[in-house]
Order: C-alpha cells, then sequence, then structure tokens
C-alpha cells in the first residue's frame, strides 16, 4: 500500500517494486485485465509487461504484488 494515493495517467508506462524479505508470490498471472464499471460502463484496462533490471526471479505471470487497488 502506498501511503498516499497515486495518479496513473492513461498510456504511461509505471513500475511497481517491492523490497524486503524473501516472500511468497503468485502464479497464474494474468498481461491484460479489463474492468468495466457497473455504474457508467466506462473501461479501465492494465497491461502488465517485463521490466528491464533483476526481477528476483519474478515475472509477468509469476509476481509479488498481488492486487492492484484503484478508482477513477
Amino acid at each position: 500500500m502506498f501511503k498516499e494515493p497515486v495518479e496513473v495517467l492513461p498510456s504511461v508506462n509505471y513500475t511497481a517494486c517491492g523490497h524486503g524479505p524473501d516472500s511468497h508470490y503468485g502464479t497464474k498471472g494474468l498481461r491484460k485485465v479489463t474492468h468495466e464499471s457497473p455504474t457508467t460502463g466506462a473501461k479501465t484496462c492494465f497491461t502488465f509487461c517485463y521490466a528491464a533490471g533483476n526481477n528476483n526471479g519474478t515475472s509477468v505471470e509469476d509476481g509479488q504484488i498481488p492486487e492492484v487497488i484503484f478508482y477513477t
């Protein structure tokens, strides 16, 4: 969790990193997740891709960020 909300702009790439001791990780992650608002019908799409650098054995499919909580 971030201390404060982070504004995410459309068509901009962002990298989320985690630091700390070894931990459990998820598998079978999705490369693309689309959410449609039940009230407005607006669609929000998150596309996940590989980040350059040392990924400590994680990947798009097998990683340590379990969920993205957002609001529009």
